[in-house]
């Protein structure tokens, strides 16, 4: 008798301990957006240079007590100067992510804030009538991210992140013409994309802003909207900034 009433007090406390704790959720997504692009390198062209391109993702994200996301993004487009059509350039930009979010609400609410890291590789990469001139920026390490995340109704959710690079090593070329590391790895790019060195806080500056809204349609789809504002900046021998504005949708499917 005794033994059976053990089995049915640690049944359940079991099942107290289950309804309490959030049911994790998983996600697989992909997604299309359009970025508008506002930089100056002049490593590349004393000039301003603006456009935009179309860019892809794809994604994983595991939303429990805490959070887990990676994601691959890719775009091309073309720039222009804005002194003249002749003055277009070609740039190919991808970025590759993986952070983590620890929740630091000590009670499941409908808003939610989150301390963590995440680890970024960036990539983006310009080019004026096929190599005539080129450059590039390279920059992958570890940021620091705060995050919140609040339910605004039944199937609705509103998620805000903010990254900023505390770790990171950058690659530029060290100038714009004939460079004998380039010219030896030129068939071997990650070579070049992780030839970076450490890099100051002076040197290399970046924020990266997002919000998103999200919308249970069903039970196993999820429609996702994305407002993403990014800032870098570089102080070397040859200066760089960029300001990108992206706008996104995205469709995940549940499990």
């Amino acid at each position: 008798m005794k033994l059976s009433v053990l089995v049915i007090f640690l049944f359940s406390i079991n099942i107290y301990a289950q309804q309490q704790g959030p049911i994790p959720k998983n996600y697989l997504g992909i997604g299309i957006g359009y970025r508008l692009d506002n930089l100056k390198d002049t490593n590349f062209s004393p000039l301003n240079q603006k456009g935009g391109s179309f860019f892809y993702s794809v994604f994983y994200e595991r939303h429990s007590k805490n959070i887990m996301k990676f994601n691959i993004k890719y775009g091309d487009g073309i720039l222009k100067s804005g002194r003249s059509d002749r003055l277009k350039t070609s740039y190919y930009a991808g970025s590759v992510g993986f952070t983590y979010l620890k929740n630091l609400s000590t009670n499941q609410e409908s808003a939610n804030f989150y301390v963590g890291g995440s680890y970024n590789l960036d990539l983006l990469y310009m080019d004026w009538f096929n190599q005539d001139a080129f450059s590039y920026v390279s920059a992958h390490g570890l940021s620091m991210n705060v995050a919140v995340s609040k339910q605004l109704a039944p199937r609705q959710y509103i998620e805000s992140t903010v990254a900023i690079p505390v770790l990171q090593f950058l690659s530029r070329p060290p100038y714009n013409g004939i460079d004998e590391y380039i010219i030896e790895n030129q068939d071997e790019p990650l070579n070049i994309i992780f030839a970076g060195k450490l890099t100051s806080l002076k040197a290399y500056k970046s924020i990266h802003w997002n919000v998103n809204y999200r919308y249970e349609i069903s039970n196993n789809f999820n429609l996702k909207f994305d407002y993403d504002l990014n800032i870098q900046s570089v102080k070397t021998v040859n200066e760089f900034k960029n300001l990108s504005n992206r706008v996104s949708t995205s469709l995940l499917y549940q499990f």
